[in-house]
């Protein structure tokens, strides 16, 4: 495996060469933004997001106080089964206002860190790694957080290995952010956007483009057939 001092350094060179996305830091608006859209992309995402905001709000009330009409027209710009994503959607407000009084992220601050990660996943679509990176994103928690294109870079780089499941992999790739030193809020959100970028635009999982990417140098090119 490469050394905790090499994911340093290659972080260094991808934070020279990209620039990610802007994403959502306040817990309900997070898990709203992975619910907006049915594999959708960054762009056309932040698109959805962004009416949904103009159109309906961006509160655990405004989604209640909604017509199923008028979420129904939302939920249909963002692709398949428009149907479950308004009921998602209504999951979402209901939870918050059930679980968590109707302030999430206050309830999350107030919870032992095991109890707020297992409301966090309570929610549509939130497991493990939406989960921390919730905790990550928002200031709750420290943790490291990775998405699949960033565990795939890992694996391509030789950070880790591919396991049996997704669970274990997932787990092997935040240890690598560990033991790599890095846990201050700011070092860790830049891992996991720095390294879910390129996986998205250069180390994808299929055809990646490895002559324009900035560690190809070092990268053992490892072959990743499920992420």
């Amino acid at each position: 495996m490469a050394s905790a001092g090499a994911l340093i350094a290659d972080l260094a060179a991808l934070k020279r060469t990209t620039t990610p996305a802007a994403v959502p830091t306040e817990p309900f608006q997070m898990i709203l933004w992975e619910n907006i859209g049915y594999l959708v992309d960054d762009e056309r995402r932040r698109r959805l997001f962004d009416a949904f905001e103009a159109e309906i709000g961006l509160s655990p009330g405004a989604i209640e106080a909604a017509s199923d009409a008028a979420l129904l027209a939302r939920a249909k710009l963002g692709g398949m089964r428009p149907e479950t994503r308004v009921q998602r959607w209504r999951e979402i407000a209901r939870l918050i206002r059930e679980r968590a009084g109707g302030d999430l992220a206050a309830t999350l601050r107030a919870l032992p860190l095991a109890k707020a990660r297992a409301l966090l996943k309570a929610f549509p679509v939130i497991a493990d790694p939406g989960a921390d990176k919730v905790l990550l994103f928002s200031g709750i928690a420290a943790r490291p957080a990775l998405e699949s294109n960033g565990l795939r870079v890992l694996i391509r780089l030789g950070y880790c290995a591919e396991q049996k499941s997704y669970d274990a992999t997932y787990k092997g790739g935040i240890a690598v952010l560990a033991a790599a030193g890095l846990s201050d809020r700011a070092g860790l959100m830049d891992a996991y956007l720095l390294l879910r970028e390129h996986g998205r635009t250069l180390c994808r999982r299929g055809q990646p483009l490895c002559t324009a990417c900035p560690l190809s140098e070092a990268c053992p090119r490892q072959p990743v057939e499920r992420f």
